[in-house]
């Protein structure tokens, strides 16, 4: 379900940040923070994993889905994580994914380990202490 929400959530701040709005990061912040509405919560559970079926519309799922690609994007770049957005979406289009395939596809696009920043935003139990 993240991989749906998570980047549905991410393309409203895309939007904003190309359209005069807050850029990314500020909404990125503002979720870290807890300053939003919908973030109430985003630390309660993994995205990847709710703890039942009538969570899995929460905030983890939404917000803290695409706070992990916001910190795919500082981790491999403008350039790459654009990229990884368009083949990821080519090559998966009208197909079944996990999160296992979007994260060996980032780390193969990207030409780097991504372990640290999924282990931290998308399964981790617990608030990052950095941004």
């Amino acid at each position: 379900m993240w991989l749906n929400e998570g980047f549905a959530t991410y393309a409203e701040w895309l939007w904003q940040e190309d359209h005069g709005g807050k850029s990314a990061q500020e909404i990125f912040e503002s979720f870290y923070e807890g300053t939003r509405p919908e973030s109430e919560g985003i630390w309660d559970f993994p995205p990847t994993d709710p703890p039942s079926a009538g969570r899995v519309s929460d905030s983890p799922v939404y917000g803290r889905g695409a706070m992990t690609l916001h910190k795919v994007r500082e981790a491999v770049g403008d350039t790459a994580f654009f990229d990884i957005l368009r083949g990821w979406t080519k090559r998966h289009r009208h197909k079944n994914v996990d999160t296992e395939d979007f994260l060996v596809f980032c780390e193969a696009k990207a030409g780097k380990d991504l372990t640290e920043v999924f282990d931290t935003w998308l399964f981790g139990e617990s608030k990052p202490k950095d941004p």
